[in-house]
């Protein structure tokens, strides 16, 4: 008589082998976290600029053929560094330049002398604010307290640190100076092998994700459109927002018009706000201070026509419509992107938004393909 043969069953086995590979799987994810975590910021910037400028990559590629492939990095390098670092080595350092200037002359128009006169020119103002007789005889008592507690922060000590601190804010929050130089390699360092290697990193992550090519490629069409977009929209609004500011600033004859500018060009990204930053108190100074009336409308009234001209003409074909998100999502992301990654924010913020809206579409046409797939069934 044949006993019955018992079949062991693999089961247990099996699902403490996944158990065991999960644990093992995420503690090697997060000591590789650990690992590049102080490089995400550079490897966050290189795949902005890849994604930015993956046409064109591809064109020279197209151009120079399989023979000279081998320099196709190299040449794309070069141009990104020309483009993008050497010109904000220069913005930066006429920025810091401009931004001294302004301190400078801040201090000396803080002076006891140049308080009082601005407050003798302006007496009905200051009629108006106080009825107190005896205020000009106490303006030398007011303005020493007032230099005791406000003046100071504007003395030479101090304005290294209010530039090293704007710095930060603009590098995104990077040590200074071998914090930017060590990511500043590392990115073109990322970058280099993006554009060496960055088809066949596409290719890993699509061949290894439970899709369909059709799907997958599509998805990935739309990611890299929103990172193009968002690069061309904002950089080119923000370029003519602050160009058009800084030709107003020649006309008038203002000093530093490169900083002002620059801040416009900022500014412009926000909503209502915008450049108002900028030609509003500045056209205001003309107004008041210069007792030039007429150059003083011809300021605000051109800096409010430009700025509204491009947000609500220009803008929204380039940025706002193609993207298909609503604009008050577009500038919370872009204050947050602000906040967490400085200036790479700008791109970053809406990007993350856009990916969003993406990976909605995505799960909507996967649920689609999979109700179809079932239909045929």
């Amino acid at each position: 008589m044949l006993e019955p043969v018992h079949h062991s069953n693999p089961e247990p086995g099996k699902y403490t082998f996944l158990i065991f590979f999960s644990i093992l799987f995420i503690f090697a994810i997060g000591v590789f976290f650990l690992v590049f975590r102080p490089y995400l910021y550079s490897s966050l910037m290189a795949l902005i600029l890849y994604l930015a400028t993956r046409r064109q990559h591809k064109l020279l590629k197209g151009y120079l053929g399989e023979k000279f492939q081998w320099l196709v990095p190299w040449i794309m390098i070069t141009l990104v560094s020309m483009i993008v670092l050497i010109p904000s080595y220069f913005v930066i350092r006429t920025l810091i330049g401009e931004a001294l200037s302004i301190l400078f002359k801040l201090r000396i128009s803080l002076s006891e002398d140049k308080v009082i006169e601005t407050l003798m020119n302006f007496a009905m103002l200051t009629d108006f604010i106080t009825d107190n007789e005896f205020f000009w005889v106490k303006v030398p008592e007011i303005y020493g307290e007032f230099a005791e507690n406000y003046v100071d922060i504007l003395n030479l000590d101090s304005i290294y640190g209010i530039l090293s601190n704007a710095s930060s804010f603009i590098l995104g929050n990077i040590e200074l100076p071998t914090g930017i130089l060590m990511n500043l390699f590392f990115a073109l360092l990322v970058l280099f092998f993006l554009y060496q290697d960055g088809k066949k990193v596409e290719r890993f992550i699509l061949d290894n994700l439970p899709f369909s090519r059709q799907l997958e490629e599509q998805v990935g069409r739309k990611v890299t459109s929103a990172v193009q977009t968002v690069i061309r929209g904002n950089l080119i609004i923000s370029i003519l927002q602050g160009t058009a500011i800084y030709i107003l600033l020649l006309i008038a004859g203002i000093s530093s018009p490169f900083l002002y500018a620059s801040l416009a060009a900022f500014f412009s990204i926000i909503p209502v706000v915008g450049t108002s930053v900028v030609w509003l108190p500045i056209g205001l100074y003309i107004l008041f201070l210069e007792n030039n009336p007429m150059m003083a409308v011809f300021f605000m009234g051109s800096g409010l026509f430009f700025y509204l001209a491009l947000e609500n003409f220009v803008k929204p074909r380039m940025l706002d419509k193609k993207l298909q998100v609503h604009p008050l999502l577009i500038f919370l992301s872009l204050i947050g992107g602000i906040k967490e990654f400085g200036i790479m924010g700008l791109v970053v913020g809406p990007v993350a938004v856009t990916l969003v809206v993406i990976l909605w579409d995505f799960w909507k046409l996967y649920r689609r393909e999979l109700i179809l797939s079932k239909g045929h069934r």
